[in-house]
């Protein structure tokens, strides 16, 4: 006998679970296709929303940062000079190349976010690697930086941030 003293009828699959048998009648079939599309649907729109970096990394030299406008790439070159501008929203510039007015391209880091970027004077003469969309900003490939993780240490290997334990 089923679960429930149920017993197939014409139609129905009877599966035994260990203690417990399902019976699988023929209108639960559709409904359990639309749950399962909902799930796949719901994972799909959640995995779209993580960004994600491309299987090959695009690496760019700081002077061909400006062949690479409006898209997302990984710039690598030695900060030169850090500029910090108190004005608001406070802003702070790594200049990548050369000292202002001759750099090459710049990474930003803009008002609230600074708190997340300690350190940011120890970056000067370091060779890093920024990771984001480059821009132009006052005529300059500049690139917006919000998070930690887009910039580290160009060196075959990832060292923490200056400062940091």
């Amino acid at each position: 006998m089923g679960a429930r003293g149920c017993e197939p009828r014409p139609g129905n699959e009877k599966r035994e679970t260990g203690n417990v048998d399902l019976v699988w009648s023929d209108s639960m079939r559709p409904a359990t296709l639309l749950v399962i599309i909902a799930l796949i649907v719901a994972a799909t729109a959640v995995r779209a929303q993580v960004p994600r970096h491309p299987a090959h990394e695009l690496i760019v030299p700081d002077s061909a940062a400006k062949d690479h406008l409006d898209e997302m790439v990984t710039v690598e070159g030695t900060v030169v000079s850090v500029e910090i501008s108190e004005a608001a929203p406070s802003r702070v510039f790594l200049h990548f190349g050369a000292p202002p007015p001759n750099q090459t391209f710049s990474a930003l880091i803009v008002g609230p976010v600074l708190p997340r970027f300690p350190n940011l004077q120890e970056w000067r003469g370091k060779r890093v690697r920024v990771t984001g969309l480059v821009r132009l900003e006052e005529g300059r490939p500049t690139m917006r930086l919000t998070k930690p993780s887009q910039l580290r240490g160009a060196a075959w290997y990832v060292f923490p941030a200056p400062g940091s334990p």
